[in-house]
């Protein structure tokens, strides 16, 4: 029985509507193991830098930030198949829903609309170093290094603030307050970026990548990581003066989240100990909201 116009016409319209949906859903899982590491303390930083914006140039700043990590995350998992088959293998390559190829033109296309967008914004300086860093980090193979996994991820953070925060507060030069901010970000990163290497240590054993997560006896690497994130709570405490509770609060996850490297240290465990050391990321990251406060002649009221 022949299929009526109609009939047919519905039938390619929703088979045309799964194509997009799925291909959406495959480019946001791209990003969606940064949701908590990256995306949420940058954006929360970018917010308390930015603001007040409005809607449309909300939506523009969250774009262009997708953009810049997709750029990043298409080519590393590219690059990283092998590891990601062993660690990760729900990605989308790996799990088979993007083929290589495919991914690999995603990649140029993703790579060609971020620069004509970052044009767009006059964000260019921002974007070009960071092309330059995802390329050798991914290309040039020094994410094999382990200080410069760190050094170049601390890149990722400083663009990904930068920008956003400029596309934020509508193309107004970043202030004092938050070039400190981006700063202390890139810092801290460098320093304790590898606290997410003990998660992965199977993963970065397979491919060839040794990191502080490897040396041996491991209070060594977990020790540094518990002496630094210390140490960094102590500074930015004292550098951006947030009420007594906020102070608290960001030295107990501190504490909490390093001393659990030290004495959980399965790989499942160390996943664990990630998500908690993320989430004192997260209020650092928001640390610089009380310095605009304060520089706006507002006062917090101390609650004890």
């Amino acid at each position: 029985m022949k299929s009526s116009p109609a009939t047919t016409l519905t039938t390619y319209a929703h088979d045309a509507l799964s194509r997009v949906l799925y291909g959406i859903h495959t480019v946001l899982l791209f990003s969606k193991s940064d949701l908590v590491p990256v995306i949420t303390p940058s954006m929360g930083m970018c917010l308390v830098l930015g603001a007040p914006t409005d809607l449309a140039s909300f939506i523009q700043g969250v774009f262009w930030f997708q953009l810049h990590i997709l750029s990043f995350e298409v080519q590393n998992q590219i690059t990283g198949y092998d590891e990601d088959r062993l660690s990760k293998p729900t990605r989308p390559i790996v799990s088979g829903r993007i083929s290589l190829d495919d991914a690999q033109k995603l990649y140029y296309a993703v790579l060609a609309l971020t620069l004509l967008y970052s044009s767009y914004h006059r964000t260019v300086h921002f974007t070009i170093p960071y092309f330059i860093a995802i390329m050798v980090y991914n290309e040039g193979g020094l994410s094999k290094n382990w200080f410069m996994k760190s050094f170049l991820g601390a890149i990722g953070y400083s663009t990904y603030i930068s920008g956003t925060t400029r596309v934020f507060d509508h193309h107004n030069p970043l202030s004092a307050t938050s070039i400190m901010a981006v700063l202390f970000s890139a810092t801290i990163h460098t320093t304790t970026g590898h606290a997410q290497d003990f998660r992965d240590r199977s993963g970065d054993a397979a491919i060839g990548r040794f990191t502080l997560a490897h040396i041996e006896p491991q209070w060594i690497g977990r020790g540094s990581l518990t002496a630094l994130v210390c140490a960094w709570t102590v500074v930015l405490v004292a550098y951006w003066e947030p009420p007594l509770p906020v102070s608290i609060v960001l030295a107990v996850l501190g504490i909490f989240s390093s001393c659990r490297y030290c004495y959980y240290q399965s790989e499942e465990a160390d996943r664990d100990s990630y998500w908690w050391y993320s989430i004192w990321l997260l209020t650092a990251h928001a640390l610089p909201a009380f310095r605009r406060l304060s520089d706006a002649g507002i006062r917090i009221p101390s609650l004890l």
